[in-house]
């Protein structure tokens, strides 16, 4: 070993009838090996850790080799169909190390032991049926052993085949199990030692048809099921479909569809739109966009589960480790952390807006929007292809999602993901807290919540919540997964990836657009271009230009025009999209004057304020945000 050799040397000529006990030829520069430039008698044959790249046809023909060995040969990529016709005896084989894509298996029934560790080019295993003795297999992946474990479902059309023999041999060995068993009995009444004779020249035996058949009689019940087959499939890489089950499939279907089609809608209004961009619509757009890519992400992983129901295990290491697996993972955290970042900064501009409303030149601005948005875009971005270039993986499972947590760095990366969430998640929660208590600031302690107050708090509470369900579960079960005792395995993790991991997605168009009324006028109006719901977009466009009184009169907004042109509308935001005009109207009916003063205050108000509350102990008016 290790003296430089290019080639294998021509053992035949050696003159021995003793079966050698090692050929080592490890450590060397061999290139390839030949058509039958091996020919020995050996235990064990040994070329590991050469520069093999190609194994000919018939390579090892006339040889008796019982354990023959090339691993570490990075090179070798390419063994031939027959490249073990004619080897004989060969009982353990070691391919570890190597490059190859597909296992011969001409030559290879004899097989008891297959040793392929970090081959991990070998996508698709050849049938189990053949290797018809086989005890040990140390294979690179998990799914691989699926194979050994659900044998019908790896390869059908063999497997019936299989199934058809049995029967024919059953049919065919009934009768002489029958006879057997009264020649047994004759003989063990007679004490006669025929049996262990038997035992003694079995490889003689073998010569006689009579005799293959009463063997083949007695290994028809071979169960591959007993083989020993490492790794063995874990939470991580279950022997199950993407899904697991109909249910999940059915529901992973529905969720992705309402994140498309609600997603796609709110971009498309909002960008046709012929009202100017204002910075509501434009977070609002970024946050369909974030939504949206879940939705894709979602697409992605039920197509690829309908088409491999009922033998994932076939298609999953082209899965896992292809190019399909790897988008997939990128479009789901971009699209978790840039959905989190938008909604915190929707949310922290409202409650700015509502805070402080009274002054005009005190807004977030277009422009100050994109370049927050734009670092949004970066961390989600930078989050997102981390798991690309070796920070965790996306192919660690089924589902795609950044699991695996080998060494400090991917420890690091997980917990930033979760910290990240978690502090989004309370400065949401504080944001809609302080401003129901601005809404609410105005009233004395003592009196009952009015509808207006009852629908802001339950509207709020409704966003906490679905942000809350979304984030919570996964959360929890993240950290206890990062402290090494998880407490769910893959196939649980999917119930959260279709009813808790994509809520927000899902709930986020309708909760903060497709429900309020600026989102209908947009929509209508829309519509209205190409001829449909035309009454309905007029009644919209008349409200425009004012305001209806309680008397049915319309101020019109004649201070609008001295107010910045930045400062439209709040959008779209639950909070603001309150109904209050009852309030209001009662107002009216006690005080027309006071009534009309308001509204010139609703005009003169940016984000077209509404009053919650006619005044506070203070003397000042209340007013919460609508949005344009």
């Amino acid at each position: 070993m290790g003296t430089g050799l290019l080639a294998v040397p021509y053992l035949g000529s050696l003159r021995t009838d003793n079966i050698l006990h090692v050929v080592d030829l490890e450590n060397n520069l061999i290139q390839n090996i030949g058509t039958a430039s091996i020919k020995v008698k050996a235990e064990q044959f040994l070329v590991n850790y050469n520069e093999i790249s190609v194994v000919d046809s018939m390579a090892f023909n006339g040889s008796e080799i019982a354990k023959l060995s090339l691993k570490g040969n990075v090179a070798l990529r390419n063994i031939h169909t027959d490249a073990f016709v004619g080897l004989k005896s060969l009982r353990n084989l070691d391919l570890s190390e190597t490059s190859i894509v597909v296992l011969p298996i001409k030559g290879l029934q004899d097989l008891d032991t297959l040793i392929m560790k970090d081959t991990k080019s070998l996508k698709v295993f050849p049938s189990i049926y053949n290797f018809e003795y086989i005890k040990e297999a140390h294979l690179t992946y998990p799914y691989h052993c699926c194979a050994f474990k659900f044998p019908a479902k790896h390869d059908p059309a063999e497997h019936r085949k299989h199934e058809e023999f049995i029967l024919q041999i059953n049919k065919y060995c009934a009768p002489r199990r029958r006879r057997r068993r009264d020649d047994w009995w004759q003989l063990s009444f007679n004490n006669s030692n025929s049996y262990l004779d038997e035992e003694g020249h079995f490889h003689d035996m073998v010569k006689s048809t009579d005799t293959k058949i009463s063997i083949m009689c007695g290994n028809i019940t071979r169960d591959y099921k007993d083989v020993n087959c490492e790794p063995i499939p874990d939470a991580f890489n279950p022997c199950e479909d993407l899904m697991g089950n109909w249910a999940l499939r059915i529901a992973v279907w529905l969720v992705a569809v309402l994140a498309i089609v609600g997603n796609l809608a709110v971009l498309i209004v909002l960008v046709s739109s012929r009202f100017r961009m204002t910075v509501p619509k434009f977070l609002m757009c970024n946050l369909a966009l974030a939504d949206l890519c879940m939705g894709v992400y979602l697409i992605l992983i039920a197509s690829t589960d309908a088409r491999s129901i009922g033998a994932y295990f076939n298609y999953a290491i082209d899965w896992q480790s292809g190019l399909g697996c790897q988008v997939a993972g990128y479009l789901t955290v971009f699209s978790s952390e840039l959905s989190i970042f938008t909604l915190t900064v929707i949310t922290s501009e409202r409650w700015y807006t509502i805070t402080y409303a009274i002054h005009l030149n005190r807004r977030l601005k277009l422009k100050t929007a994109a370049r927050i948005m734009a670092v949004g875009w970066i961390y989600a971005s930078a989050m997102a292809a981390l798991p690309l270039i070796g920070i965790s993986g996306y192919a660690k499972t089924s589902i795609c999602l950044p699991l695996e947590n080998r060494d400090t760095t991917d420890l690091l990366y997980l917990i930033t993901l979760l910290v990240f969430n978690g502090l989004a998640f309370w400065v949401i929660v504080a944001c809609y807290g302080r401003m129901y208590c601005s809404i609410r600031g105005g009233q004395e302690v003592v009196m009952p919540m009015t509808r207006s107050d009852m629908t802001v708090a339950k509207r709020m509470a409704l966003l906490v919540f679905t942000d809350f369900a979304c984030w919570a579960p996964i959360a929890f079960f993240g950290l206890t997964a990062l402290s090494g005792y998880p407490l769910i395995d893959v196939t649980q993790t999917k119930i959260l990836l279709v009813f808790f991991y994509p809520l927000n997605s899902c709930a986020n168009p309708y909760l903060y657009a497709l429900l309020t009324h600026q989102y209908r006028r947009d929509m209508f109006i829309l519509l209205s271009r190409y001829g449909m719901c035309v009454d309905r977009a007029a009644k919209y466009k008349g409200a425009i230009g004012g305001i209806p009184t309680a008397a049915g009169i319309r101020v019109t907004n004649q201070i609008k025009r001295n107010t910045p042109n930045n400062h439209r509308g709040s959008v779209l935001t639950t909070v603001t999209s309150v109904d209050v005009s009852t309030h209001n109207n009662n107002v009216a009916r006690m005080n027309s004057l006071g009534a009309v003063q308001e509204l010139h205050l609703v005009n003169i108000r940016p984000n077209g304020a509404v009053p919650l509350s006619r005044e506070n102990s203070a003397g000042r008016t209340k007013y919460c945000s609508t949005a344009n």
